[in-house]
């Protein structure tokens, strides 16, 4: 392309011209490209401290409630849902658990239901009608690993007298140390409702049954809060960490909306100072244009000369902007600077922060161009043929 020939060939006929420009685009766009890095990296850094349990996206009843299995079913439907499992009244949901061959050693477990999926049970298959998965703590307390056989008891007041259930199963695995931080024991649902009909002195006939509580965990930390006014909505009160995940996203949005700013008045002042160099060179080579349009050099070819330049500018500035941002970057993470965590970078430049770069860049470059090729267009062949 003509035009872009003649855009390249003036830029070289003018290196310290284009490197000034180079350099002034760099040095608006280097700390752009930095506070975007820190603002990924405060961020990126909460929300791993938040995500780096699953627990976080939990959210428990702290009332029995009577749920039916629609309830269950529109709020399993809902894209916010990452899991979810019935679960049977708070109270009734513990035992008194053994070792099959160390009898006496006890501990007191509270039972929580599982299923696939569990969030909690990474890589770990759910248990089957008579078998159980442990917490790392109640494991550690009897000395039981997967494959032992346990007891648990459950004992109900008759009376003056009680009376015992035992219930006889098996360890398939051992939960993670952060699954669950007391001693608990995760089951099928059915092992739940069997310790409740028992404490209830009720007989399993089968027809359906009111759930007291759940267990749901958001699929995302961004819908925990929307979860949580959801249930809040239909009078169901929750535990949750709800307020931080909202801290974060508030803190998120307010550092976006404080770079928009930032953001903006840089470009508007590369606009400006791209614009009336641009549009200074085209004066000074006003001669020069009126000359190549005498010579049959279309209108739309002229145009276009100081456009690509105004890019080459932006692509050049973008470049070497991104090189200083990653290197001022590299400094603040490795003299850990405004307390960041060891191991964990707090400016973090990646492909999304230069790919943003360019294109903003390479916009306001075009519009910085825009005045200038107007400029370029109003060349008169006649003007060529005048002496300066």
């Amino acid at each position: 392309m003509r035009s872009l020939r003649l855009a390249f060939a003036d830029l070289r006929r003018e290196p310290a011209f284009t490197l000034c420009s180079v350099l002034a685009l760099a040095a608006v766009i280097a700390p752009l490209i930095l506070l975007a890095g820190l603002r990924a990296g405060v961020v990126a850094g909460l929300k791993e401290d938040l995500a780096a349990s699953p627990r976080t996206r939990e959210i428990a009843n702290i009332q029995n409630l009577a749920l039916d299995a629609a309830w269950f079913a529109a709020l399993a439907a809902r894209p916010e849902t990452g899991f979810l499992v019935p679960r049977t009244r708070l109270l009734s949901a513990t035992g008194s658990l053994e070792a099959t061959a160390r009898p006496g050693r006890v501990a007191t477990v509270e039972i929580l239901p599982t299923a696939p999926g569990d969030p909690l049970l990474p890589g770990i298959a759910p248990p089957g009608d008579t078998q159980v998965i442990l917490t790392a703590s109640a494991a550690q307390r009897l000395s039981i690993s997967a494959g032992d056989a346990i007891r648990l008891r459950i004992i109900r007041r008759v009376g003056d007298g009680r009376e015992v259930l035992n219930l006889d199963l098996t360890t398939t695995a051992i939960a993670p140390a952060g699954a669950f931080d007391r001693d608990a024991i995760f089951a099928p649902p059915a092992l739940g409702r069997r310790v409740q009909d028992f404490l209830d002195d009720r007989t399993a006939d089968g027809t359906a049954r009111r759930a007291e509580g759940f267990r749901l965990h958001a699929k995302r930390l961004e819908d925990v809060p929307t979860l949580v006014a959801l249930l809040q909505a239909q009078g169901i009160e929750t535990r949750s960490r709800a307020d931080d995940v909202a801290a974060l996203l508030a803190l998120d949005r307010n550092l976006t909306a404080g770079f928009a700013v930032i953001a903006t008045v840089g470009a508007t002042g590369f606009i400006l100072g791209l614009g009336s160099a641009l549009w200074a060179s085209v004066s000074r080579k006003r001669r020069t244009l009126s000359l190549l349009r005498l010579m049959g050099l279309r209108r739309l070819t002229l145009v276009l000369i100081p456009i690509w330049q105004g890019i080459a500018y932006a692509i050049g500035g973008s470049i070497l902007g991104t090189a200083i941002a990653i290197a001022a970057a590299q400094a603040v993470n490795r003299l850990a600077l405004l307390g960041a965590a060891e191991g964990r970078d707090l400016a973090r430049i990646g492909l999304d922060e230069f790919t943003l770069a360019c294109l903003l860049a390479t916009t306001a470059a075009i519009l910085a161009a825009a005045a200038a090729a107007q400029r370029a267009a109003g060349a008169d062949p006649a003007e060529g043929l005048r002496d300066e």
